[in-house]
């Protein structure tokens, strides 16, 4: 059996090269001379001679033979030398990224410490930090050394917070791995006087009947509370203090005068305590007391609209009668271009009325006018709606 190595290869009279293929031949140029001239392999004083075509298959085998060892061997390397990179920086690690502190009373001061460990071979070091405000760092290494951990200190004042506190953290790192480390701060904050479920009254009834409302104040603080007054105006609705809890729990609750002024109406009750912290509670009084048939809203307002956007304008009335069940209207107004299409809901006591504007007969300027309601309730025949708005060209 012959052997062909490549150390003994060479073409015709040619010494063998390094390379292989020689810097100046060119795989086209190597085909070429094959197959002008025989491929020879000494063996003691005989020569064998190859067909070109076999010789070119046997040495592009061993080019690319040699050529994927190479490669294999460079990406080894890289490889190695990318994990030594690696495993010669710092390694950041967070055991604890979320801390809630559960429900705080507004005006309390929180704390908290967020470690971080360094399991790397360089030092760590923490370049910035970005946060929610008001939270603020009041303790933090500027480095970390390798196998060492250090403590991130956070405070929260809450005096100027209410409700829930979703707080943000970012510690910017020179972790290759970990650039930018999220943690999260969170709670909710009450005030030390809570008036629940919101510190405003919403009611409305109708004319005769009246309406109630209800808000609780809660007492957070140590010290007991005391309700030393309430004030307000009394000719849309009176106020009544219920003791749930002395010191602790009380009810404010209002009443709508059933024979008070018509229509809507945003009032202020003042709440004199004896709390150091808020000796003063402001709620806002919203009542509204409506006929047995009314409209909503009690007038429509249709804002600026743009020349080119008037076609596109559409707003809903709606039309009641309290405990009725055969009611019957018709609608008609005094503003041109305003068209009208209404229903009748299925228990037949209301309807629901969709306005839009017909841009060709809409003119520019003001808009000011009305939008009859006309009924079979003998109390009540005719409704007036006001309508106004404005329309610009630009």
């Amino acid at each position: 059996m012959v052997l062909v190595q490549p150390a003994g290869i060479w073409l015709g009279n040619q010494s063998p090269h390094p390379g292989l293929f020689g810097e100046a031949d060119s795989h086209a140029g190597l085909a070429e001379k094959l197959i002008r001239r025989p491929f020879v392999i000494p063996r003691a004083t005989r020569a064998f001679h190859l067909p070109a075509r076999s010789l070119l298959c046997c040495l592009a085998a061993l080019y690319l033979s040699l050529t994927a060892c190479q490669h294999t061997r460079g990406t080894a390397t890289e490889d190695a030398a990318s994990r030594g990179v690696v495993l010669e920086g710092p390694k950041a690690v967070l055991p604890e990224v979320q801390f809630d502190f559960g429900v705080l009373t507004s005006g309390a001061v929180i704390g908290h410490d967020f470690l971080v460990r360094n399991e790397g071979r360089a030092p760590l070091s923490i370049q910035k930090v970005s946060m929610t405000t008001p939270l603020l760092v009041t303790r933090m290494p500027r480095e970390v050394a390798p196998g060492s951990e250090g403590k991130i200190h956070f405070e929260l004042e809450t005096t100027k917070l209410a409700g829930k506190f979703d707080g943000l953290i970012i510690l910017f790192l020179n972790d290759a791995a970990l650039r930018q480390a999220i943690l999260t701060f969170t709670g909710h904050v009450i005030p030390p006087i809570e008036l629940s479920p919101m510190p405003s009254f919403f009611v409305a009834g109708q004319r005769g009947h009246g309406g109630r409302g209800a808000i609780e104040i809660v007492n957070r603080e140590p010290e007991p509370l005391h309700i030393e007054k309430v004030q307000h105006r009394t000719d849309r609705f009176t106020t009544q203090l219920e003791t749930l809890k002395q010191g602790q729990r009380y009810r404010l609750n209002l009443t709508l005068r059933p024979d008070g002024p018509l229509g809507k109406n945003a009032d202020t009750i003042l709440v004199s305590t004896s709390s150091k912290k808020m000796p003063s509670l402001k709620i806002d009084a919203n009542t509204y007391l409506y006929e047995r048939v009314h409209t909503f809203p009690e007038l429509v307002a249709l804002g600026t609209l743009r020349a080119n956007n008037v076609a596109e304008a559409s707003l809903t009335l709606m039309i009641y009668q309290e405990g009725g069940n055969d009611f019957q209207l018709k609608l008609s107004t005094d503003i041109p271009g305003l068209s009208l299409k209404w229903e009748r809901g299925p228990e037949g006591d209301r309807y629901q009325a969709k306005i839009t504007l017909n841009a060709e007969k809409m003119l520019r300027g003001a808009i000011k006018g009305s939008i009859f309601v006309d009924t079979n309730d003998p109390q009540f025949p005719r409704l007036i709606v006001p309508v106004y708005g404005q329309i610009v060209e630009h």
